[in-house]
């Protein structure tokens, strides 16, 4: 028989309200499917969470409210409004770090109508959404651990690279032993496999998420190494592992987040034993069994697409 706990003792174990996306971040690898899609929706839309009822929310995810309820349960909470009322604290906070952000429209009036003003005002929109998810406390923490570190490795994959390249430079010219690291490069492997626990390991990841960098995130992890995230969602596959999560808001489709939970799963699987590399065709001698998930084997299959 299933009972449900008092008032006191989920008072005596719930998360604190600046916590329960973090409790989420935690969470998120042990929950089933419809349970990830339930934290998605509360990571990405925070504000519809706070101020709508919980039918409206399972419309919008197509599950049963009771789901949800229990959700929330499981998180600590006692049902579903106290998890609004933490998630209207959370929004409360976005808007007092917006409270001096200039409105688009003003900046961009002259553009209006043209292509250049849409482009430029999704830039800003995101900008204005990667501000209000900021904290100082998480800025600072990311600082210290970059002071901190014998070695920074950064990393990134496609279109993040170019991110984490100029990243790198910035800090080489802050202090010493920064090192870029690339999937084709042969030294990179090299530099992974040294990493230890005094180094840091700072991973630019974006959909579409790079296979390498999520496998050297697990290596640095197995090494004890730190783990610094920039990415999309404190809920992706490297956003999971890390010690400080720094959430940029991307652009793109917002319907794309729900995928967040399958590329994290299938990253998962390609996860490599024993180094840099892990599936059969790159390195026999790991014995990978995720054959199918070798970004090599995957090339070609694009390739015969074309």
């Amino acid at each position: 028989m299933v009972t449900r706990p008092t008032v006191e003792q989920v008072r005596a174990k719930a998360p604190e309200p600046a916590n329960v996306i973090e409790e989420l971040r935690r969470r998120y690898d042990l929950l089933t499917h419809s349970q990830k899609r339930i934290a998605e929706y509360i990571v990405d839309q925070s504000q519809a969470v706070a101020f709508s009822t919980v039918d409206q929310m399972a419309a919008q995810l197509g599950v049963n409210p009771s789901t949800i309820v229990r959700f929330c349960y499981r998180l600590g909470l006692n049902g579903f409004p106290d998890l609004q009322e933490r998630m209207r604290q959370v929004v409360r906070g976005q808007l007092s770090r917006a409270d001096e952000q200039v409105e688009t429209g003003a900046t961009g009036a002259h553009l209006q109508g043209t292509t250049f003003g849409e482009s430029l005002a999704h830039d800003l929109r995101n900008l204005q959404r990667t501000i209000m998810g900021l904290t100082a406390d998480d800025l600072s923490r990311a600082v210290d651990q970059l002071i901190e570190a014998r070695r920074v490795l950064v990393i990134a994959g496609f279109s993040a690279f170019s991110l984490s390249h100029y990243f790198g430079l910035v800090l080489s010219r802050l202090r010493p032993d920064v090192h870029i690291l690339g999937a084709d490069e042969g030294v990179s492997k090299v530099r992974l496999a040294e990493t230890g626990a005094p180094d840091c390991l700072v991973a630019f990841t974006f959909p579409r998420y790079a296979q390498f960098t999520q496998r050297a995130a697990m290596w640095a992890r197995k090494q004890r190494a730190t783990i610094i995230a920039i990415t999309d969602t404190p809920i992706s596959s490297v956003g999971q592992i890390a010690d400080t999560v720094l959430v940029s808001s991307p652009t793109g489709r917002p319907d794309r987040r729900y995928r967040i939970g399958v590329v994290a799963d299938r990253n998962r699987d390609a996860e490599f034993h024993g180094g840099p590399d892990g599936c059969r065709q790159c390195a026999p001698q790991w014995g990978h069994r995720r054959q199918r998930y070798c970004s090599a084997r995957a090339l070609q299959q694009q390739r015969r697409t074309v």
